[in-house]
């Protein structure tokens, strides 16, 4: 098999061919970019139709596609995050079982056992996705695949991002699955040592994606140790590289940001509050994480961040950036323009000039279409663009092996490639102070070389360092460790009221928001549309009242007029434009508009308690709709909610590369917009389709018979919602 995708011009897989046979455990490994993670995917059958690109050859399984029988082999991507496929975490779990039709009644105690094995067992079935860390999301995923029972297991760095008790357990967990009914173990990993003892055979792909060594494990670790050391594999035993000496020039801070003897960042103690928006209108509030003691950052320093996956690490690291609204500003100084200031309050180009940032996941902050105009982003925004600058830019990337790869897209590098070249465009133009998350996961020997001899380089010019690791060789280096413990649990709060509509299904809710369209189309005049709008608001006080005991819902009122704020400027913008095309005649303006307003009010009030997959539920079950166009329309939806948090990610990327807006000028902000749109657009897009890989890897693409993780009654509140539902309309048409 050989794989070129489209985009590329070398191939990055060459003449594969593999056997592998049932219940054997394999560990794939490679230098950083050989085509592991491609050849993952390619075992699951997924080259060619969720990926394009020009696929020669192809995979088997049992003498069949990969895809003919659902759940036969389980995929755990390199960044699972991607993968999440449902709102909570327990119905995210069943998603693979729901596809291989596994009886409802069946799926809790799977669902539980399998987060369990990962040690998120003390997770509650209906935690939001969204409220998870990144070591927590990954375990999720393996926990999904887990869940499937599948023949063939094949993960993707599963560990990398965990500390080393998680790590263990995970280990545990994949032993005990693949140890039973003959389960085949395909695991991707840079460091080779904790899974010798859980595999037989170990397969080596060389820098250009052919296989050069496949045997039994400690056969090819012992007859080809210098030769996989020469390559960059991480064999066991063997002491840590010496990091590359790099030229402090090609990275050193710019002299006028380390003037005067302040440290380039200080932060004094603080903790930073997480607030969980519920479908039901109840809020959470919990301590996401907390810094226990003060942290200076000195000029040449290494401060490292340690603890727990799930601690709060990447928190507090976007905390010290500035950017979290729920941590306290004062609690950081950074040296801004005029003097120490709180990170939060300075301006894209003096918080990109201050402090660069390389976050958890490092496609994130891509911002460019060409890997050299990504290392430079910054500098120009800056101001300096000139052939020094850029020269310097193509040292950098030849210092981190990205020197070939200067004109490629930057967002089809792989996982380690593209955290090497986060680095590299947060260093170019010399901010005093680097904030990095795992800087050196998922890289061979030679990347970690070079990125922690740029990151010594930096620190030689002057520059300091915080850095949240699980890298002991990183935290030996280090100038201060401050260990990071993970907030204390809260218990659940009692269940409080809910509103009417949250009592609702989700049919009944879209039912009543689409009868708001014909009540305002039929509607003959504005004073017709005053009535309707009047029984509208006594529905929508009924609907938001929450009767019963416990503690009111909050915020009700507050969450619709958000959302009536774009039907009341379309009906302001309609009501101008009839007015001024029909003569300034104010009675047709006014019914234009209010119609507008009676088709929204609706939705307004309804959409907020309509849960994607819950509606993915009625559509299939009580409708009666295919599986395949519910489930993927439900997933849809349930990114689009993401939408807000995504946009607020690129803008993040964008401002602390000093290229947000940067004045109230119109065209600046015009400009900024755009710029987040076609972002938000392609982030959208591939999102989309890695979206597309996850589901697949779990049984969705060849799915004969599906089941449901949740029920999809219609109850008496769900036609009382319809009926009343209708009474606007009644209004409009006898008005009529």
């Amino acid at each position: 098999m050989t794989w070129r995708p489209f985009g590329r011009r070398e191939p990055v897989l060459r003449d594969i061919d593999l056997t592998l046979t049932p219940g054997e455990r394999v560990l794939l490994v490679g230098p950083s970019g050989s085509g592991k993670s491609t050849l993952l995917r390619a075992l699951t059958g997924l080259l060619g139709s969720a990926e394009a690109g020009e696929l020669t050859g192809g995979v088997t399984l049992d003498g069949a596609a990969p895809g003919a029988r659902p759940g036969a082999v389980g995929l755990v991507l390199q960044e699972p995050g991607a993968g999440v496929v449902a709102a909570t975490v327990g119905r995210d779990v069943a998603f693979g079982l729901e596809n291989v039709g596994a009886p409802p009644a069946s799926m809790p105690p799977v669902v539980a056992r399998s987060l369990a094995a990962v040690g998120l067992g003390d997770l509650d079935l209906e935690t939001p996705t969204s409220a998870l860390s990144g070591g927590q999301t990954q375990r999720l995923a393996l926990a999904g695949t887990l869940a499937l029972d599948p023949a063939v297991v094949l993960l993707d760095e599963p560990t990398a991002m965990l500390d080393p008790g998680c790590a263990a357990e995970v280990r545990a967990a994949v032993a005990a699955v693949a140890a039973q009914g003959g389960r085949t173990l395909v695991v991707v990993e840079h460091v080779l040592a904790p899974w010798v003892d859980l595999v037989e055979r170990l397969v080596v792909l060389s820098g250009d994606g052919r296989v050069v060594a496949d045997g039994p494990v400690g056969e090819v670790l012992h007859a080809r140790r210098e030769e996989l050391l020469d390559m960059g594999i991480w064999v066991p035993g063997a002491p840590a590289p010496t990091p590359l000496e790099v030229d402090p020039a090609l990275c050193r801070p710019e002299p006028a940001a380390l003037a005067g003897d302040a440290p380039p960042l200080r932060a004094v103690p603080f903790a930073v509050e997480r607030t969980t928006r519920l479908l039901d209108g109840s809020a959470r509030t919990a301590r996401a994480a907390e810094l226990a003691e003060p942290l200076t950052a000195e000029r040449g320093s290494l401060t490292t961040l340690v603890g727990p996956s799930g601690s709060g690490k990447s928190t507090l690291l976007a905390a010290l950036a500035g950017f979290l609204d729920t941590a306290p500003q004062a609690a950081v100084t950074v040296q801004g323009p005029g003097g120490p200031d709180a990170p939060g309050r300075l301006r894209p180009a003096q918080l990109a000039a201050a402090l660069a940032w390389v976050p958890q996941w490092a496609s994130s902050t891509i911002v460019a279409d060409r890997v050299l105009d990504e290392v430079c982003a910054t500098s120009r925004a800056l101001g300096r663009d000139d052939p020094a600058t850029t020269e310097r830019a193509r040292g950098l990337l030849e210092a981190l092996g990205l020197g070939p790869l200067a004109e490629a897209d930057p967002r089809e590098l792989s996982g380690g490639e593209q955290r090497r070249l986060a680095v590299a465009a947060a260093l170019l133009h010399g901010p005093p102070a680097l904030l990095a998350d795992e800087p050196t996961v998922g890289q061979d020997r030679h990347t970690w070389a070079a990125v922690v001899g740029l990151v010594a380089a930096y620190r030689r010019g002057g520059g300091a360092v915080v850095a949240a690791t699980h890298d002991a060789s990183v935290v030996e280096r280090a100038d201060a460790v401050h260990r990071v413990e993970a907030p204390p649990r809260p218990a659940r709060p009692p269940a409080g009221r809910t509103p009417l509509a949250a009592r609702c299904g989700p049919l009944a809710l879209l039912a009543a928001a689409v009868l708001g369209i014909p009540a305002g189309v039929l509607s003959p005049h504005w004073h017709t549309t005053l009535a309707v709008l009047a029984s509208q608001a006594v529905l929508a006080g009924v609907a938001l009242a929450a009767p019963g005991e416990g503690p009111a819902p909050r915020g009700r009122a507050r969450t619709v007029g958000l959302r009536l704020v774009p039907g009341v400027l379309a009906a302001l913008s309609v009501g101008w434009s009839t007015w001024w095309l029909a003569g300034h005649d104010v009675d047709a303006a006014l019914t234009v508009a209010l119609r507008v307003l009676a088709i929204v009010v609706p939705s307004a009030v309804l959409v907020p308690w309509l849960d994607p997959d819950r509606l993915g539920d009625h559509l299939a079950q009580r409708l009666r709709l295919p599986d395949r166009p519910v489930v993927a329309t439900a997933a849809a939806l349930q990114r689009v909610s993401s939408f807000g948090a995504v946009w607020s990610e690129i803008a993040r990327a964008r401002r602390v590369r000093g290229i947000g807006v940067s004045s109230a000028h119109p065209a600046s902000v015009l400009a900024h917009v755009s710029a987040l749109t076609m972002g938000l657009l392609v982030r959208t897009l591939r999102a989309a389709a890695d979206l597309a890989v996850a589901m697949d890897a779990r049984g969705f693409a060849t799915a004969q018979r599906r089941t449901w993780w949740a029920p999809a009654p219609w109850r008496r509140a769900d036609t009382a919602l319809v009926v009343l539902a209708t009474v606007p309309l009644v209004v409009a048409v006898v008005a009529r």
